[in-house]
């Protein structure tokens, strides 16, 4: 019923955003894709990817207590207090790098990325201010976008991609957190809606499997809505498991050129590999960088 509840709430946020404004949908896949085609064009630069942004005050009201608590003795653990504290730092540094432009002519071209996604406990002094939790995703694919705009699902498709993603936490053994995805994404404009789906298939690891139970919390893929109005953009992500499932939900405003005021807010599971099938109940306030969907070439400091 939470998880219910809360997409609700979210369903309608948006469907009010929709009504609130009547604008051209044309106008905004072709801003998208000039910034993009812009971008690509350019030499040895990294390219936004999946967001780079710092939340200084990130706050959890149902931290993960067992990892890696447990680990320590009990007097340990008494006189230090609390290992995973409430109030942390997030941060995330999401790239791209073209590698190949129009791949044997068939119009895609392929690239690098890599996500790196830490949660610094830097108010826990008592604990020597450990990183809780870091998780690293390299990936390479291949996308095309297209030069003519293509009907779909009642919105205009802009791009699909075809590629494969390696994710993992870093640590050894029981407190391992890993997986491999071939997956497939298409972003597509309805209105002033940006709508990326992304499927994925998990590539088998046999017996030596981390989470076994993965699909369960993590699915089959998820989707991203975002929505611009004006110099304000929303964001909702979805992931949906097979039994379990989690959200984020992300606010962004101008700051300065380039940058922008952030917030986001989380619930559920799979918001990060170590804490996948933990509930988490999130909310952090920061910055981020702007991206093709949020930079309006009539206007540079959006």
């Amino acid at each position: 019923m939470k998880f219910i509840s809360f997409i609700s709430i979210i369903c309608i946020t948006f469907t009010f955003n929709l009504r609130a404004q009547d604008t051209i949908e044309d106008d905004l896949s072709d801003q998208i894709i000039d910034e993009y085609r812009y971008l690509e064009k350019l030499k040895y630069v990294l390219l936004p990817h999946k967001g780079t942004f710092i939340l200084p005050f990130s706050y959890n009201n149902n931290p993960n207590g067992k990892i890696p608590e447990e680990s320590f003795p009990a007097d340990l653990r008494e006189k230090r207090g609390r290992f995973n504290d409430y109030l942390e730092t997030e941060f995330q540094i999401s790239f791209s790098i073209l590698t190949n432009r129009n791949v044997f002519n068939t119009g895609f071209n392929t690239y690098f990325g890599y996500t790196h996604h830490s949660w610094w406990q830097i108010y826990n002094d008592d604990w020597s201010r450990p990183f809780r939790e870091t998780n690293y995703e390299p990936e390479f694919y291949g996308r095309k976008v297209l030069n003519e705009k293509i009907d779909f699902l009642g919105g205009h498709l802009l791009a699909y991609d075809i590629g494969a993603v390696h994710q993992s936490n870093g640590e050894v053994q029981e407190n391992s957190r890993s997986w491999n995805r071939i997956f497939t994404r298409v972003a597509f404009v309805h209105d002033n809606l940006l709508i990326v789906p992304t499927l994925w298939y998990r590539l088998p690891e046999g017996n030596e499997d981390d989470n076994p139970r993965m699909y369960r919390y993590r699915g089959y893929g998820n989707v991203v809505l975002k929505y611009r109005y004006e110099e304000h953009n929303t964001s909702l992500k979805v992931m949906p498991g097979t039994k379990f499932a989690g959200y984020e939900l992300e606010y962004t405003f101008p700051f300065e050129e380039g940058i922008r005021y952030y917030i986001k807010a989380g619930y559920g599971y799979g918001l990060s590999l170590q804490d996948y099938d933990h509930e988490n109940r999130r909310i952090g306030i920061g910055f981020k960088l702007a991206d093709p969907f949020s930079y309006d070439p009539k206007d540079p400091k959006l």
